[in-house]
């Protein structure tokens, strides 16, 4: 029972140091902006990607025979209907908002996968857009399109992208943390 009493006392007392930093939840300033923070405003963004000389790609492994870059407005991204599912049909003709796109996979134009060892190293990546959010396979997938290839950094990308409201696949959360 004393041992008890004189943790709890050590941890209190812990706490209550003044030099000891806070963890980022515990003021209400710091959660309120800290995903803020590491977002740039929506406008930039777009402009940003804008100016990223995107060009079609193709994954055959996928059953993609071409994959046309993104194209993007202010209302959201499309493929300006050339993105052709394996049923040969067309993709839709209009813009879908960027909250119903996903960023789910940041690969070489060679086509090796992204690495969280790449994030420091320089690079030539595409980064690939598809809706709806939760299409597993091509089938399911309505518009597709690709952004790059660029030397820009992944973050810099990741992070406009996500500004935009593009959700990034849990697989590379850890890019814009």
């Amino acid at each position: 029972m004393a041992l008890a009493l004189a943790i709890a006392a050590c941890a209190r007392q812990r706490a209550d140091d003044p030099r000891r930093p806070k963890p980022a939840a515990a003021t209400p300033a710091a959660s309120a902006t800290a995903g803020a923070a590491t977002l740039v405003p929506p406008d930039l963004a777009i402009e940003f990607l804008k100016e990223i000389k995107s060009t079609p790609s193709s994954s055959l492994l996928a059953g993609e025979t071409t994959i046309p870059p993104c194209q993007f407005t202010d209302k959201g991204t499309w493929s300006a209907g050339e993105y052709r599912k394996v049923t040969g049909q067309r993709a839709p003709t209009v813009v879908t908002s960027y909250e119903h796109w996903i960023l789910f996979r940041i690969e070489e134009p060679g086509g090796r996968d992204f690495l969280p060892a790449d994030m420091e190293k320089g690079g030539t990546w595409n980064y690939s857009l598809r809706t709806p959010r939760s299409a597993r396979t091509v089938f399911g997938t309505a518009d597709h399109c690709i952004v790059g290839p660029t030397g820009s950094p992944p973050k810099k990308v990741v992070q406009a992208l996500a500004a935009l409201g593009v959700a990034v696949a849990p697989e590379y959360g850890y890019i814009v943390r």
